[in-house]
């Protein structure tokens, strides 16, 4: 099963644990957008990670902190030095431009209140996910990717985003979106077996197929993306046997 880990102090650890469980991780980088200079320096850090650590498979997760004229193109960019391009969702804007503007593989917690806090409505939650853009994420291929790493906060909000959670879920059974629920691993405790995530997927209100996707998705998302940057793969639809 390939599985989701943040770079950071407990890697080595993580990576130790994962291997003797058989898992294949993909390693997480940060990219915050906030201007182009810092950009630059993000990147050649990162560039520098990767040559050291040279993980197996690598992604980047996007955060969207300011708008530019180059933020397309920044973006879609980054599908050629990863296996995997995340967009960080939370504000509305920030997840339809996702959905709508860029060539991302996954929206990752559309719900989150990092960015500004959400009011709910009185007869559903406030999300970050409807129909429309649920359709959106259909069309063009990109997949869901719920954290469970809410649950180690504290409060009243666990509640809360536990409830947008299983909404998204359910915008996304109907429209056959891919949906990712499990931890990203930053530390050993937050390794799950695959019949762990099965029962986790149960208490989201998961159907069987969603449940059973979850160890796939990830892999397939990968091979599809390696693909399409072969000699074979012309566009869409069409390639080399």
């Amino acid at each position: 099963m390939f599985v989701l880990v943040d770079y950071n102090k407990n890697y080595s650890d993580v990576c130790s644990e994962l291997s003797l469980k058989g898992y294949s991780l993909v390693t997480i980088f940060k990219l915050c957008l906030n201007g182009k200079n810092s950009i630059n320096l993000q990147m050649e850090k990162i560039r520098e990670l990767k040559k050291r650590i040279n993980p197996k498979y690598c992604a980047v997760q996007v955060q969207i902190d300011r708008f530019e004229n180059s933020t397309v193109g920044t973006i879609n960019s980054l599908k050629l030095e990863f296996d995997l391009v995340i967009g960080l969702g939370g504000l509305n804007k920030i997840n339809r431009f996702f959905l709508e503007d860029i060539q991302v593989d996954f929206l990752r917690d559309p719900h989150n209140v990092i960015f500004r806090s959400k009011m709910d409505f009185i007869h559903h939650f406030n999300s970050g996910i409807n129909h429309v853009l649920c359709s959106l994420a259909e069309q063009r291929n990109i997949g869901f990717i719920f954290s469970l790493n809410f649950v180690s906060g504290k409060g009243k909000n666990i509640a809360k985003e536990f409830g947008r959670i299983c909404q998204n879920i359910s915008f996304a059974r109907k429209f056959n979106v891919p949906v990712y629920l499990n931890f990203i691993i930053g530390n050993v405790n937050q390794i799950k077996s695959s019949s762990e995530l099965v029962k986790i997927g149960s208490l989201f209100d998961m159907d069987i197929k969603q449940k059973k996707d979850i160890s796939r998705i990830i892999e397939n998302k990968i091979e599809e993306n390696n693909f399409k940057k072969s000699d074979k793969y012309i566009c869409d639809g069409i390639h080399f046997v």
